[in-house]
């Protein structure tokens, strides 16, 4: 579905600029979308920028700024691990939970995620989605009382899309 707003899910400081909505998901109180833009345009809390291995921070978040600009309020900076390197998916994993434990600690409502690592750093498509997807869920039953209500997955190309949609439908399915 494509739209310009959020049509009424999610709350007004939710809003998005133009977008197509491709799957949503309500997960423990929690909205995740798969959502095709670019995410400079997205306006929420946060988005999540991942830098390559000359910002190494060895997994742990390495900052978050103002939006600059942005529609988003704020710029997460984190680490995304190359596939092959040494504990790739256990870094990953460590990333995505990092970003959101700082969202929370800001007390953000909002955060949107690219797909970590699929792009320059090598990971599989699939095996990026199943991580983050698996680290977001596992984050959000240890951590009950988060402040963070919607997450984003914020993907350009078709191929991603569609393994998003995928993996949120073995989600939703356990």
């Amino acid at each position: 579905m494509c739209t310009s707003t959020l049509g009424g899910v999610g709350p007004p400081s939710d809003r998005l600029a133009a977008y197509c909505v491709f799957s949503a998901l309500s997960f423990m109180l929690r909205h995740l979308q798969v959502v095709q833009a670019d995410i400079a345009t997205i306006e929420s809390d946060a988005v999540v920028h991942p830098t390559n291995s000359t910002f190494h921070t060895g997994g742990e978040v390495a900052a978050l700024t103002s939006g600059f600009g942005l529609p988003a309020k704020f710029v997460i900076h984190c680490h995304s691990p190359g596939w092959g390197s040494d504990k790739c998916e256990e870094l990953l994993d460590k990333t995505v939970k990092n970003c959101l434990a700082l969202a929370d600690e800001k007390k953000l409502k909002s955060v949107a995620f690219p797909s970590i690592g699929s792009g320059r750093n090598g990971f599989p498509k699939q095996t990026a989605a199943q991580l983050i997807l698996k680290a977001i869920s596992s984050y959000f039953v240890a951590t009950m009382s988060s402040s963070i209500k919607t997450v984003y997955f914020v993907l350009f190309d078709s191929e991603s899309i569609g393994i998003y949609v995928q993996e949120m439908a073995k989600l939703d399915a356990n």
